[in-house]
């Protein structure tokens, strides 16, 4: 057996390679990389077709433009041997969007964990939509100039203010809305992504990545529980990624096959 574990970040597990991009950001976390990958690349991943009995990713395609995305899953179908089966996890912008509407500010408060420098405090002190722009297009939101690096690296980008946001959210659909605020992170994602690798440019549903995924040509896409799969290989699988644990009351899960 060989699986791919695309943005694999600290995970490492026996017939697993890890695909990941060497970063500074993550460089204390990364643990060994196998496949060094720029997913923001026009490159092809170097692994030959029909070589992966499973690909995974666990909180990676938020931080790339969509048509990222969509190159990655063509690459994940272009490596799977028939029948191989393909997992992701990310956070679920139907769960963000439903807080924001709920006006429920301590769940998109707890999405910044509690840090001694005061982050989470001052997340806090932004308004809902801000802090819902922040975690689907981190660079439009103010919480993204939060000091005086952030501030200097995103220099030159506008950032949405809480009534303009309100406005927006109001007279778009939910859908519309988070693209507005996405496309304006992904006209500058391939700069700024190289410097904050951290912050996310694209939002993400069961329905979106679902239809990426039948585009590309998988099949028989399924929402799933944390932990919970069709597959053997992916049964408690998630548990051994560290973000799909971290964030799993704000992820969802989708797993489909080849």
């Amino acid at each position: 057996m060989t699986a791919l574990n695309i943005g694999s970040n600290s995970f490492r597990e026996d017939g697993w390679l890890n695909l990941d991009h060497p970063s500074t950001r993550y460089s204390n976390e990364q643990a060994k990389i196998d496949v060094p990958h720029d997913l923001m690349s026009d490159k092809a991943i170097a692994l030959g077709d029909n070589t992966l009995t499973a690909a995974y990713t666990s909180h990676t395609i938020e931080h790339i433009s969509d048509e990222f995305v969509e190159k990655t899953f063509k690459e994940v179908y272009r490596m799977l041997e028939p029948g191989g089966v393909f997992r992701v996890t990310c956070p679920d912008s139907d769960k963000l969007y439903k807080a924001y509407v709920d006006g429920d500010k301590e769940y998109l408060t707890s999405w910044v964990f509690p840090h001694p420098d005061g982050r989470q405090k001052f997340f806090r002190s932004f308004g809902l939509g801000e802090q819902l722009v922040f975690i689907v297009a981190s660079n439009v939101s103010p919480y993204s100039k939060r000091n005086s690096d952030l501030a200097r690296i995103t220099k030159g980008v506008e950032v949405f203010r809480e009534p303009e946001i309100e406005k927006i959210l109001k007279t778009k659909s939910k859908e519309d809305a988070l693209t507005f605020f996405t496309d304006a992170c992904q006209e500058r994602a391939l700069h700024l992504q190289k410097q904050i690798a951290g912050n996310h440019v694209s939002w993400w549903n069961f329905e979106k990545i679902k239809n990426i995924m039948e585009k590309v040509g998988f099949k028989d896409a399924q929402k799933k529980k944390y932990n919970e799969s069709d597959y053997e290989i992916f049964k408690n699988f998630d548990e051994k990624n560290k973000d799909s644990v971290a964030q799993k009351h704000y992820s969802v899960f989708v797993e489909a096959k080849k």
